[in-house]
């Protein structure tokens, strides 16, 4: 059995990083007989661990049998969202709700750091997404990963280590000592030393050094080979009867998915048009930004002519027709062809007589994550040892 933490910046670097860490994912979980991902719920806001987020829910889905996905929560924060009556989003995507008490000392920072260190001695493989060369002030969790003698499983670009390595060249000078003293493995009490300073105006310097790579990183980034981004599509189908519970899931679903990723689209299943739901996703999409929402429909075929602008259009800003083979079917191929199209997919299987049929399709998709809004409730485990020093 493998369980598996990831590590990384707060940012991504390079524009196949989804590619490298989807293929360390399915190596990992071809090469065990059963896979647990640990993740930091509170990361999992930031682009980097969101992305991790999406490629273990893909795996669990293509490997159901195998894949357990549990979120890591500070008992505190978790009691604070449990005092809402519905369960949001991210806990019904997991299996398992780990929470943890690490500390009586309430600062976030420490929190955190202390949480990633329980995660990490859990563990017995890393997944690691830092540059150490940037001097991210996060990575010494990579160094404690080492020390405790994990498995560490790099998917750094080699392209982007040896553009930091050009960008350091461009530093100014004291910037550009800290910097080669780093690499040449002194301590920041030693490079202190060297230039008759304190540590902590070092650590000060590392910041900038931090900051200023990142800027030249992003001003370089043309120059990378570049992966073409598909458009972030989610398809929203099968949710049968709306009433408060569901409405309710379903917005925080989709203020987790706008909160989270980059949606350029939502597709609705035509028979979703005129219901509920699609005004819970209007009220919520208006929170954030103008995405456009398309209907989809079945065409069987049929002489009869359908105007579907005027069917759909509004409440959704366009309508599309697929299919023009006649079938007993319909509705099954329009949600299998949303499916394909799809990185995210809202439904209700508990409300739908094709949830068989929904479940066996995902693997035969290219990236699709299904978000099943029924699975409300999930597994809260504890840890043996609730207080670690």
């Amino acid at each position: 059995m493998a369980i598996c933490s990831f590590l990384g910046h707060r940012h991504t670097y390079g524009t196949d990083t989804r590619l490298r860490l989807q293929a360390a994912v399915d190596r990992l979980v071809e090469e065990n007989d059963s896979v647990e991902f640990l993740l930091y719920w509170w990361k999992s806001t930031e682009p980097f661990y969101a992305l991790c987020l999406l490629t273990a829910l893909r795996a669990k889905q293509c490997a159901p049998e195998k894949v357990t996905l549990t979120l890591v929560v500070d008992r505190s924060e978790l009691e604070e969202r449990l005092a809402d009556i519905w369960t949001p989003p991210l806990f019904f995507i997991a299996d398992r709700l780990l929470p943890i008490s690490i500390s009586k000392d309430r600062n976030p920072l420490k929190i955190q750091k202390k949480t990633i260190q329980w995660m990490i001695k859990q563990s017995t493989h890393i997944i690691n997404g830092f540059y150490e060369d940037l001097f991210d002030r996060d990575d010494f969790i990579l160094k404690f990963a080492r020390s405790a003698g994990v498995q560490i499983i790099n998917i750094t670009a080699p392209e982007i280590e040896q553009a930091i390595l050009a960008c350091s060249e461009q530093l100014p000078g004291r910037q550009r000592f800290v910097f080669q003293a780093r690499k040449l493995g002194c301590t920041q009490a030693e490079t202190a030393a060297q230039l008759n300073l304190t540590v902590s105006r070092i650590q000060q310097i590392e910041g900038t050094i931090y900051q200023n790579l990142r800027k030249q990183l992003g001003s370089m980034s043309s120059c990378f080979a570049q992966t073409p981004r598909k458009p972030c599509i989610c398809s929203i189908f099968a949710l049968g009867d709306a009433d408060y519970k569901n409405l309710r899931i379903f917005s925080d679903c989709i203020r987790f998915l706008i909160s989270r990723y980059s949606i350029d689209q939502f597709c609705l299943e035509a028979e979703m048009v005129h219901s509920g739901f699609t005004f819970a996703l209007q009220q919520s999409v208006s929170l954030y930004h103008k995405i456009p929402v398309k209907a989809v429909a079945w065409d069987s075929g049929s002489d009869e002519l359908c105007d579907l602008k005027a069917a759909f259009c509004p409440p959704c800003n366009v309508a599309e027709s697929i299919g023009g083979i006649p079938t007993a079917d319909s509705r099954i191929r329009a949600i299998l062809e949303l499916m394909d199209r799809s990185v995210f997919c809202i439904c209700d299987l508990s409300a739908s007589a094709y949830a068989q049929q929904i479940l066996a399709h995902i693997p035969q998709t290219e990236q699709a994550v299904l978000l099943d809004i029924s699975k409300s409730a999930v597994n809260i485990g504890l840890s043996q040892s609730e207080v670690l020093s």
